[in-house]
């Protein structure tokens, strides 16, 4: 039976609403690489806050740093590739914490300098989730240099600082620091380093469409002098945001997720679209055309997507280790990309 005019009205009202609200998939174009999940799941032994596991990076394939979000501290471990397995060493504080109130980082991304002998540790320099408030140990980023013989950190060399007062002047950030995910606030979710450069993955906000990447030279954050900054936008799409990005050959690979975070109680709406369970995964190449193309989706994430480790950068394909939050020991995956 045919719809009166005024239902079909309505079915195109329903269907118009839902096509607006529903995002669309970015028009990216295919970088011809493929992905795939390969090998045993890794055990990571001994790590605190093994269920918050959120940034990892090795400074000589042997020896690793990793960081959870709900800590403080970093944790250097040692890498096992042939039993997929990496046994932690005591945690190493970043910050001291005298007073024992319970603080945290909110540690989103670590990078190693293999020349230098050094890690790089960024925070968030977002509020919190759930009550949004801001805590400037937040807005820290390390510099943790090692011991070029045996890979060990060397706490008693290490240096602190912000992307903050940077930030505060930032056309493009600066009326989103200090606001809540919900509401495409401010929020650093991946790190990577190269040729002497930080490029930090912003996972918010998300503007018109755009994420972006903030470069910036690695040793000119710790000069005391406002760093000269360069702002990547990369277009992937409605409501999404970097959730971290690695170095390899080519460029970067980055991987993707929700910009905005759940609704809180405190914050009953949330800017979110969609729900956190899809992970799409780009070649970014900056000053190539096209600086961005797509690789594919992340295959049966065990959670969100949070840490990447490059195990291997061979000339036919890359293996990344991914640790995703929420699962037990990070829920630590190999997957293959195969370039064409």
């Amino acid at each position: 039976m045919p719809l009166s005019l005024p239902h079909q009205i309505l079915a195109a009202a329903i269907s118009l609403l839902l096509a607006c609200s529903a995002p669309a998939r970015p028009a990216i174009p295919p970088s011809g690489w493929t992905i795939e999940k390969i090998a045993a799941p890794w055990k990571l032994q001994g790590f605190e806050g093994n269920l918050d596991l959120s940034a990892i990076a090795s400074i000589d394939g042997r020896s690793v740093l990793v960081g959870s979000d709900e800590l403080i501290a970093v944790q250097p471990g040692r890498l096992d590739p042939a039993q997929y397995l990496i046994q932690a060493d005591p945690l190493l504080p970043l910050l001291p914490n005298p007073s024992g109130k319970q603080l945290e980082i909110d540690i989103e991304g670590i990078a190693a300098d293999p020349l230098a002998h050094c890690y790089y540790i960024t925070g968030s320099h977002g509020v919190g989730k759930k009550k949004g408030e801001f805590d400037e140990t937040r807005a820290s980023i390390f510099q943790l240099p090692c011991d070029p013989a045996t890979g060990q950190p060397q706490p008693q060399k290490l240096r602190r600082t912000s992307l903050m007062p940077w930030l505060a002047q930032s056309p493009t950030f600066r009326d989103h620091i200090k606001q809540p995910l919900q509401l495409n606030g401010f929020n650093i979710e991946g790190l990577a380093f190269r040729d002497g450069k930080l490029f930090f993955g912003v996972r918010g906000p998300n503007l018109q469409d755009q994420t972006f990447v903030i470069e910036t030279p690695a040793e000119a954050l710790f000069s005391g002098a406002l760093p000269v900054c360069t702002v990547h936008s990369l277009p992937i799409g409605p409501a999404r945001g970097i959730r971290e990005l690695a170095a390899l050959r080519d460029g970067f690979v980055v991987i993707s997720g929700n910009a905005c975070a759940e609704a809180s109680k405190k914050f009953p709406v949330s800017q979110t679209r969609m729900d956190d369970k899809v992970f799409d995964v780009f070649l970014w190449r900056p000053g190539q055309n096209p600086p961005l193309s797509s690789i594919g989706v992340l295959p049966r994430p065990q959670g969100k997507a949070e840490g990447i480790l490059l195990l291997q950068d061979a000339p036919t394909f890359a293996d990344l280790l991914v640790l995703f939050d929420g699962a037990a020991d990070g829920g630590a995956q190999t997957y293959r990309l195969t370039r064409p």
